[in-house]
């Protein structure tokens, strides 16, 4: 191989290298981020975080969060759905959402409901802010932390698109 060739190939490796957005990857993505976001996704691992940035270190909490379900619509709103552990409440969140500038985090703002899963009588009902820092985007996965406060403790979440 010549070695003109051989310094373009070397660039342009490097270059992809380099532009990993994510801590989790991936190293290239032919999709926006918006195009990669833009599914429903549910938990497949979720971790408290107990003040650490590591989620191995953090208490593996799957159980509380193997139900909840997410999807980010392609039109910048969202619908999110949680049962308890004993799954006689339901929680459904609904509102918009936003990349930040950087692109490295979502921002949610809506409105969270709960109901009670026997009679649906409504509950409870607040606004809801929220920022999911993300580490990992691809198509099938998305591995973020979710901010629901300035501060730790937040909750690890690894998420998979499902149709």
């Amino acid at each position: 191989m010549p070695i003109k060739n051989l310094c373009l190939l070397l660039l342009a490796t490097s270059t992809v290298f380099a532009c990993k957005k994510y801590d989790d990857g991936p190293n290239f993505s032919l999709k926006s981020e918006e195009a990669r976001l833009a599914r429903k996704w549910q938990v497949q691992v979720a971790y408290y975080s107990l003040f650490t940035d590591t989620p191995s270190q953090g208490e593996d909490q799957t159980y509380i969060w193997q139900n909840l379900k997410i999807e980010f619509k392609k039109d910048n709103t969202y619908t999110l759905e949680n049962y308890n552990i004993a799954l006689t409440e339901k929680t459904i969140e609904t509102g918009n959402w936003e990349f930040t500038d950087d692109l490295l985090r979502v921002k949610t703002t809506g409105t969270e409901k709960r109901y009670d899963v026997e009679t649906d009588d409504l509950l409870s009902q607040e606004g809801k802010n929220s920022t999911w820092r993300i580490t990992r985007l691809t198509k099938k996965e998305c591995w973020v932390w979710y901010q629901n406060q300035v501060d730790p403790p937040w909750v690890y979440f690894k998420l998979n698109s499902y149709k």
